[in-house]
């Protein structure tokens, strides 16, 4: 079997229950089993495969039609464009994350600053951001142990990671420039008609702080600010039906210049906040 027969075996195969998803999930197989480029997978379709990469793609195949994440299967992600290894341990990041990495980039102008990443996961935020700005110090906050693992062998730059939950590990007197967080806010109730690839395959906790999806905004609106400088900032990304109630948790803890910025999609999906009056004076 050639690369151009592998490549439409799978995509037959795919067509039905993945649709239009179907060819560039294809292709990403091949192209991360053969470790090559998709103008590659194309000028070389003649190129016979090997028996292991044969029984390797009727493997993923199988896997993936029982509903298993693709990016489980390959152990890889791309985000932000760059590849970031995931596991079953960690969530699959989305694109509209990308927002919230973006708005930090946009309103953190200084040299040298300090955050914390809460719920690291994967440590994607983290990474990304001290990729985008190495002048930048990063600490990884994670409950879970396998995902802090996950999150230091994707970090290509010092960041320190700290298993602990939220920042109770961290004395108040060490204060961030801003904090960041993609925390679980999908209500308990909602998880049950999520997709089942999401649903049956991804870490609950990362998903779901099963309750009504409000409960780490709380923890923020009301404590955050303690491990945060004066004028400092909170950055969140929310459910995209989150905002005017996120808004005015913040709000009615005397959180300034709270703003909500739009994904690509054009839904809610980041809040930003500076830290309430009283804390500038101590």
């Amino acid at each position: 079997m050639n690369i151009h027969e592998a490549l439409q075996n799978i995509h037959s195969a795919f067509h039905e229950p993945l649709g239009e998803f179907a060819l560039p999930q294809a292709e990403e197989i091949l192209m991360t089993l053969l470790r090559c480029t998709r103008t590659t997978l194309y000028l070389q379709s003649k190129r016979e495969l090997a028996s292991d990469n044969i029984n390797q793609i009727n493997s993923i195949v199988k896997r993936r039609l029982d509903g298993e994440p693709l990016q489980y299967i390959l152990g890889t992600v791309y985000f932000y464009s760059r590849e970031f290894r995931v596991t079953p341990d960690v969530l699959i990041p989305r694109p509209d994350t990308e927002t919230l990495v973006e708005q930090v980039l946009h309103h953190e102008k200084k040299q040298n600053c300090r955050f914390a990443d809460i719920g690291t996961g994967s440590g994607i935020i983290a990474c990304i951001l001290t990729e985008e700005r190495p002048d930048w110090h990063a600490t990884g906050i994670d409950l879970s142990y396998k995902s802090l693992r996950i999150a230091k062998s994707n970090a290509r730059t010092p960041i320190q990671f700290i298993c602990c939950s939220m920042l109770d590990a961290i004395k108040q007197s060490r204060r961030f420039d801003f904090l960041v967080s993609n925390p679980p806010y999908i209500s308990a109730s909602e998880t049950k008609i999520l997709d089942p690839q999401v649903r049956l395959y991804e870490p609950y906790h990362a998903l779901s702080d099963g309750g009504d999806g409000l409960g780490f905004y709380r923890e923020f609106a009301l404590h955050a600010y303690k491990w945060i400088i004066p004028d400092g900032a909170m950055y969140c990304e929310i459910g995209y039906n989150q905002a005017d109630t996120v808004r005015s948790l913040f709000n009615s803890n005397g959180w300034r210049q709270i703003t909500i910025f739009k994904d690509i999609g054009g839904n809610p999906r980041v809040i930003r906040a500076q830290v309430p009056e009283h804390t500038t004076n101590g």
